[in-house]
């Protein structure tokens, strides 16, 4: 019993300080999600300039990014290559745990420099070698424009994360709580881990330092859930990931935005053809970063 109290007193240390950080980046989060604002500029702003404007909305630290850009591609609006760069870009809770890691800021910067760049140019490259003809808003009749994409924004718009029925503050709040229980989760683990079979033979089966763990990390982060990025960030707090790994993690894991795909019955060979893509984005970066 003393070692399992010993391993929570240490994890508990080594988290707490972080709870005031969280709650104040994800009450910067709620406003912005919740700020009234008309999204038509954004939709003409992705037809127009496609990859370069989808790169940039997705480096927004909001899970509805990724599900809008899934929702305008089935409806034939945006291009692949545009909603590739949304998912590249997006890194879900990864930002707001970073933020909490004042240590890690110069990480946190040089990964949105990085993920921009990388979207941009993945989205471009899809676009060059999977070329859709998109309907354009200006040629769609105004109820579809207004009906379709704002009922079928609200069926797939919820993320399992926030909580738009309740205030701002308590919404913040309970997203803080959450994630703080998996980051304190993810501690105790790891800690328990390295006490018990030590910190070279965890480094091993999480083949640290080889150029295949940022394919493993890539893969991992192809899991829809909160829990992904927190465990990706966390293992590179602990310095057992790299930051090839941790970069190959957070370009496959786009939030829910590739379960729109599925959701709403897009072609098998653009399910495949959109994961292959995450997967080699993600992999290739990943691997290229930990050779540098």
């Amino acid at each position: 019993m003393d070692f399992v109290f010993e391993i929570l007193e240490h994890s508990l240390e080594d988290t707490w300080t972080m709870i005031p950080l969280l709650l104040a980046a994800y009450l910067v989060i709620e406003w912005f999600e919740r700020r009234p604002q008309d999204d038509s500029p954004m939709f003409f702003a992705l037809q127009k300039y496609g990859p370069l404007v989808g790169a940039l909305i997705g480096l927004i630290p909001q899970c509805g990014f990724s599900v809008l850009a899934g929702m305008l591609f089935v409806q034939g609006n945006i291009t692949l290559g545009t909603m590739i760069a949304v998912f590249v870009a997006t890194s879900d809770e990864a930002i707001p745990i970073l933020l909490s890691h004042p240590d890690l800021y110069g990480s946190l910067v040089l990964i949105l420099i990085l993920k921009f760049f990388i979207a941009v140019l993945a989205g471009y490259v899809t676009d060059r070698l999977f070329p859709v003809k998109i309907q354009r808003f200006e040629d769609m009749p105004e109820e579809e424009e207004d009906t379709e994409i704002s009922e079928d924004t609200e069926v797939s718009g919820a993320c399992p994360c926030c909580y738009p029925d309740r205030p701002m503050w308590q919404s913040a709040l309970l997203r803080t709580l959450k994630i703080y229980a998996w980051v304190f989760g993810v501690t105790v683990i790891f800690t328990a881990l390295v006490h018990g079979i030590g910190e070279d033979t965890l480094g091993q089966f999480l083949l640290s330092g080889t150029w295949f763990q940022p394919v493993l990390a890539a893969v991992f982060g192809f899991i829809p859930n909160c829990a992904a990025t927190v465990v990706l960030t966390e293992l590179y707090e602990f310095g057992t990931l790299s930051f090839g790994s941790l970069f190959a993690g957070l370009v496959t894991n786009a939030g829910l935005g590739p379960l729109v795909l599925i959701q709403y019955h897009a072609p098998k060979q653009t399910i495949l053809r959109v994961f292959l893509i995450l997967l080699l984005t993600g992999a290739a970066t990943g691997m290229v970063l930990q050779l540098l």
